[in-house]
């Protein structure tokens, strides 16, 4: 796909990785539908360095605990403001421990609200509204733990799997119009308070010994983007984390 001129919608956009998607997007002359949930003041800055380069960018509020809803007033939005839509990033996500033994309901619900149930109806949403003689793509953004599950974050874990199972479905129940494809990063940045002990902890889990960068991830997304051939396809983007 030649990006240029064209029209995404990145749900997550004003901070860390969807934050680095839309700019990176918005680097290669696509427009931008960014969403987000509560960070309006970091989605007011990032559309305004989006228009900085000369992008026209729509900013839309949505709250993915209702995901029906959210992804009818989100891509309803995004056609109002681009009349078309041409790319779907579904890059918001929770993410909080639990075990077995701690995960609530409440927890578990919320998960799989933002991280499956969202990317699920936002793509219908979606494919019904892309104009019947354009081509268009969706680009999941997972985690490693979703084809190595590991103990630590339970319900994030099983919304991942989840999500890259959507992914398989959704690339072969739309094409040939609709390519789908998802990537899976790494740790990316330390975490929210984390100490020296817990950085060195997290970086002997990680074969290339660093943490990756919300730039890496945003440049992989592109990558797929621009392919006119792949679909279906999980790209790893870990440091080899997920071994």
């Amino acid at each position: 796909m030649d990006l240029e001129g064209k029209v995404a919608i990145v749900t997550g956009a004003a901070i860390r990785i969807g934050r680095s998607i839309a700019l990176n997007l918005a680097g290669h002359g696509v427009k931008i539908a960014l969403h987000f949930g509560h960070s309006r003041s970091e989605a007011e800055e990032t559309a305004a360095e989006i228009r900085t380069l000369g992008i026209d960018v729509c900013l839309i509020q949505a709250d993915l605990q209702h995901p029906v809803a959210a992804a009818e007033a989100i891509v309803g939005r995004a056609i109002s403001h681009f009349e078309q839509v041409d790319i779907l990033v579904n890059s918001a996500a929770i993410f909080e421990t639990g075990s077995l033994a701690s995960t609530t309901e409440d927890q578990f619900d919320r998960h799989f609200n933002v991280n499956t149930k969202a990317p699920l109806f936002l793509s219908r949403q979606f494919a019904q509204a892309l104009l019947p003689e354009k081509r268009g793509h969706i680009v999941n953004i997972a985690d490693w733990r979703g084809t190595n599950p590991a103990p630590g974050h339970l319900a994030y874990t099983l919304t991942k799997h989840s999500l890259l199972a959507l992914s398989t479905i959704l690339a072969r129940e739309l094409a040939p119009r609709i390519q789908v494809n998802s990537v899976c990063p790494g740790a990316v940045l330390a975490p929210v308070g984390a100490g020296p002990a817990d950085i060195q902890n997290v970086l002997r889990e990680i074969p290339l010994a660093r943490f990756g960068t919300a730039d890496e991830i945003s440049r992989a997304v592109v990558f797929l983007l621009q392919s006119d051939f792949a679909t279906g396809t999980v790209l790893h983007v870990d440091g080899g984390q997920r071994f």
